[in-house]
């Protein structure tokens, strides 16, 4: 099956023949709460460093993340977006057979399929809201697995796993000495704590954290990944020099200073925006608990395609999850917005409830 991603909002624009300014993307799961003030004045005042190569290994922001952390640099490796690092560790452990707990995003079996492994999905379903269980533990051991992949909170489904059910798979997966990588892309905007410092202890986890969603800058494309030195090294030799651009380094080390020195809660933020959301989403199906930036949508199969187009014809994207191993026709994704985005959202979708009637 094609893979489908959000956030295509310039191939939308070009398509509609609008300014891309004029869509609003339900389908990226960015923070609702836009970019940090500075974070133009940051960019324009490095611009001249655009006139040099960037610092080879991204150093400055690989050490700011050291001290913050409290955890040797050795354990970071940084990255133009997770996704060249789940490519990467697919390449490396990933050539046996592999377990992916899902749903899950597309790119962990691509990845897997592309460095000649194989895999088997573990998914979690509607009858339990999506609930990772300790039963889904078993079942992913039982298949011997070479390496695991997860995200925490699952995406699409933006549930967390709970916590005696990671720490089962950490044990396990520590026993076993089989590499567990568990991808935090959306941990920012839950109440969970990060699994990196347990790399220490568990030599076998490796951690994706992503900058963009929280930061709302995905055209910068700036994660980092957290694991084992002698992984780390190896990684290091597949990525090659330059993995960020100057600019992203240097904002790299803004949102270091400001988001891991901030107090704010995210969450509770998120919560007004998500309890106006759901109403709006019950008009056309029924929206799963989240606790993550966005909703996961089941409709009438048979009317999904129609949805779709008519939201993407008024210039409103939502994220088509028929290519979710486990999901299928009938599954949208829909990211929290901002209110007024959320009212537009309301007012289409009563159109769209009014045309079918």
């Amino acid at each position: 099956m094609t893979r489908i991603h959000g956030g295509r909002i310039f191939e939308a624009s070009a398509k509609l023949n609008r300014g891309w300014f004029n869509i609003i993307d339900f389908s990226a799961n960015i923070n609702p709460f836009g970019q940090p003030a500075r974070l133009k004045d940051v960019l324009f005042e490095a611009y001249d460093l655009t006139l040099h190569y960037p610092e080879e290994r991204a150093q400055s922001f690989i050490s700011g993340l050291s001290r913050y952390f409290d955890l040797e640099e050795s354990y970071f490796l940084p990255g133009p977006g997770s996704t060249i690092h789940i490519y990467l560790l697919a390449r490396l452990l990933g050539q046996g057979s592999n377990v992916i707990i899902g749903p899950a995003f597309s790119e962990y079996e691509a990845a897997i399929k592309a460095a000649g492994g194989q895999f088997v999905y573990v998914n979690a379903g509607p009858d339990n809201l999506f609930a990772v269980t300790m039963a889904m533990v078993e079942t992913v051991f039982s298949h011997n697995p070479t390496a695991i992949f997860l995200a925490n909170p699952a995406n699409p489904t933006g549930r967390l796993i709970p916590e005696p059910v990671l720490e089962a798979l950490l044990a396990e997966s520590q026993a076993k000495k089989i590499p567990l990588i568990v991808d935090e892309a959306f941990l920012d905007f839950t109440t969970a704590e990060t699994l990196l410092h347990k790399v220490k202890t568990h030599p076998n986890l490796v951690v994706l954290r992503s900058l963009t969603k929280i930061m709302a800058v995905p055209g910068l494309r700036l994660a980092y990944l957290v694991a084992a030195p002698d992984l780390v090294s190896r990684l290091w030799d597949h990525l090659g020099p330059w993995p960020l651009s100057a600019l992203a380094i240097q904002a790299g080390n803004f949102f270091v200073d400001i988001q891991y020195g901030s107090s704010f809660d995210l969450r509770k933020k998120l919560d007004p925006l998500e309890s106006a959301l759901y109403p709006v989403l019950n008009q056309i199906g029924h929206p799963y608990p989240t606790q993550a930036n966005f909703a996961l949508l089941h409709m009438v199969p048979q009317h999904t395609d129609e949805a779709i187009d008519f939201f993407f014809q008024k210039g409103l994207l939502v994220r088509d999850c028929r290519d979710f191993n486990g999901l299928g026709l009938g599954w949208l994704r829909f990211a929290i917005r901002p209110k007024k985005e959320i009212e537009i959202l309301d007012q289409l979708i009563k159109e769209l409830c009014a045309r079918a009637t």
